[in-house]
């Protein structure tokens, strides 16, 4: 110790183990008697809470190098609107980059597999929006074309998606559980059959409130049967006798009015229709 400064006024008591340094000297040597390795790791950062992922867009222009540029973001507030911030993240939830716990964010495989196709590409730049923010602001001013600056913005989309293609090939997500995000066939599932089309032997299958001919689309055959006659729902099982055996079985419950009848249901082959048909 030099000088005790403000010690003299707030006097510390010292710890009887403490050591005072001598005054050292250019030149002075000493000897190392003990040394104590400590192992301890760094800290990565706390991960964002939502508040301060919309103060980050908000204040974006402090990240950049470029001092115009830098000044223009100032001035529109960082990335998006007071109005769409918190718009934007919501969407990332929605379409599942981000996911919230405890009001701590956390990227998703499909966020991270996103942040990595992109890169260091102009798209992850907050300079170009400060750019755009720029020329927008001159269009307003009447010292840019609009035109001119839609042009390069079609020109701009073009070169990203030609750059997207040619990288692709050298993308590596296995690191990621891609399986959620992969693009699924559309192909529908054929419907099964309940039996053969008296009107064109084509197929007949459950077209949800009724049965029909798979061939309508094709030819139109009229051919259906609905899945409630009489206030009575018609079973797949009683569809393929009818298909099959041209009658169903006895069904009980059909009702009229305030009357209620058993019959069985049968393809008349001369008026081309579905008929009830009663017990002897």
């Amino acid at each position: 110790m030099i000088q005790e400064g403000w010690r003299k006024v707030i006097p510390l008591k010292q710890k009887d183990h403490e050591v005072k340094l001598p005054i050292l000297a250019k030149g002075s040597t000493g000897k190392v008697t003990k040394i104590d390795l400590k192992d301890g790791k760094t800290q990565p950062p706390k991960r964002y809470t939502e508040g301060q992922l919309i103060t980050l867009m908000k204040t974006a222009g402090k990240y950049i190098e470029n001092e115009q540029l830098e000044q223009v973001l100032m001035r529109t507030e960082g990335l998006g609107t007071e109005a769409t911030r918190a718009g934007i993240i919501t969407m990332l939830k929605d379409r599942k980059y981000i996911e919230v716990k405890k009001n701590i964010v956390y990227p998703t495989d499909k966020g991270k597999v996103l942040i990595d196709a992109i890169g260091e590409k102009v798209l992850a730049s907050p300079e170009m929006t400060a750019k755009w923010e720029q020329r927008l602001k001159e269009i307003g001013e009447e010292k840019a074309s609009a035109p001119e600056f839609m042009a390069q913005v079609k020109k701009l989309c073009a070169k990203i998606i030609e750059d997207a293609v040619n990288t692709s090939h050298s993308w590596n997500f296995s690191e990621y559980d891609i399986s959620s995000i992969q693009k699924k066939s559309k192909s529908k599932r054929k419907p099964s059959s309940m039996g053969t089309c008296p009107l064109c032997n084509g197929q007949v299958v459950d077209k949800g409130k009724f049965y029909g001919c798979l061939q309508y689309t094709k030819t139109k055959c009229p051919f259906t049967i609905s899945k409630k006659i009489l206030s009575k729902s018609i079973t797949q099982k009683n569809i393929k006798l009818l298909l099959k055996e041209g009658k169903t079985e006895m069904i009980d419950g059909f009702s009229k009015g305030e009357k209620t009848f058993s019959a069985a249901l049968a393809w008349n082959k001369l008026e081309r229709r579905v008929n009830f048909v009663f017990e002897n």
